[in-house]
């Protein structure tokens, strides 16, 4: 795996409205966990944004990696958490920590993927058998060979990754037992190439909305459904909009802990860039755990909340999608073959 100067060797908001209290990680306060750690003023303080809920595993990651940080930096490093979208889009978040003017964010890797058309490699239907097949081609190849060699000239440090887990079809106006019901309905998806690409080859119509404006384009019937895991669809409580809950496991998804290599290289010293780089590899396992374990309990929340649900055939799914393959590894050129065996034998 191909490292750079950062990585060690070992190594929607609410329906009604944004929530407007940050989170912060600070020197002293209580946190997740009840402890706090006593010390003087921190002498770095630094801004994580994302776009989950305040009950995601996306945001109590966040939390786990400002605790540990502050408790191991012994107060001289404090992260403010930002949650559902305070800090604007995910776009604009990617774009602010580009620029500087954010120092941390937490990553769907379909927005990614404007960056880096690579990344989607790991969205290709049925290249990824589970999450511990995942696991291992996210840390042994996609890492090194893709994010950080791509986003690094970027100014942009990876971290880590936490499972998104598979994502599901829900929509409002039938049962989805065939892929020849997909036929007509209007399903949001992420401005994605590969997303796009999936469901148009499983019978849909996707449409690209911003996730922030999802849950009232459901609500106003601008689109029928849309397509997540189960524990975005629980924690953004879709249920209240979406009756149908098709089992479709058409694409595997992650989020990526992403860093602005100036604060890294230049707001940090050499030890402190060290606590922060090992703190979130350790929160990005704590993440993917917790999402793991609480994809059961999201997915029978679903059904306590009344949604209905049916199956898809996922050999019939991914046979559909397979000219997606194709098509991607014409657009990514002559690496694709090579990047796509090394993600299946990881």
């Amino acid at each position: 795996m191909g490292q750079d100067q950062f990585t060690r060797a070992d190594g929607h908001p609410s329906r009604r409205k944004l929530l407007r209290a940050s989170i912060v990680a600070a020197v002293g306060a209580g946190l997740a966990s009840g402890r706090a750690v006593r010390a003087a003023d921190p002498a770095v303080r630094a801004r994580l944004g994302h776009g989950q809920a305040m009950t995601h595993p996306v945001q109590k990651t966040a939390l786990k990696f400002a605790e540990l940080v502050a408790e191991r930096s012994k107060g001289q490093i404090a992260i403010t958490v930002y949650p559902s979208s305070q800090l604007g889009s995910t776009e604009d978040m990617v774009q602010s920590l580009r620029l500087g003017t954010l120092d941390l964010h937490i990553a769907g890797d379909a927005f990614v993927e404007g960056l880096v058309a690579r990344v989607s490699v790991v969205n290709l239907p049925g290249i990824l058998r589970d999450n511990e097949h995942a696991k291992r081609a996210m840390y042994d190849v996609m890492l090194g060979r893709v994010y950080n060699s791509a986003l690094n000239p970027l100014g942009v440090h990876t971290m880590g990754f936490i499972t998104a887990d598979f994502r599901h079809i829900t929509n409002n106006r039938r049962p989805v037992t065939t892929l020849g019901d997909l036929r007509g309905l209007k399903i949001r998806v992420p401005n994605s190439k590969v997303s796009i690409a999936i469901l148009t080859a499983l019978g849909a119509s996707p449409v690209p909305i911003d996730w922030t404006e999802t849950f009232p384009a459901l609500q106003q019937g601008v689109v029928d459904g849309q397509e997540n895991p189960f524990v975005q669809i629980d924690a953004t409580k879709l249920y209240e909009v979406q009756k149908y809950l098709t089992l479709s496991y058409h694409q595997w998804a992650t989020y990526a802990l992403l860093a602005n290599q100036s604060f890294l290289a230049r707001k940090l010293n050499p030890e402190q860039r060290e606590i922060v780089l090992a703190c979130g590899r350790e929160a990005c396992d704590y993440g993917w755990k917790l999402t793991v374990e609480s994809g059961e309990a999201a997915f029978e929340s679903l059904k306590k909340n009344g949604m209905q649900v049916a199956t898809l055939d996922r050999a019939q799914v991914q046979a559909a999608a397979k000219p997606v393959w194709t098509d991607w590894i014409a657009r990514i050129g002559a690496e694709a073959p090579a990047l796509i065996e090394a993600i299946q034998k990881a």
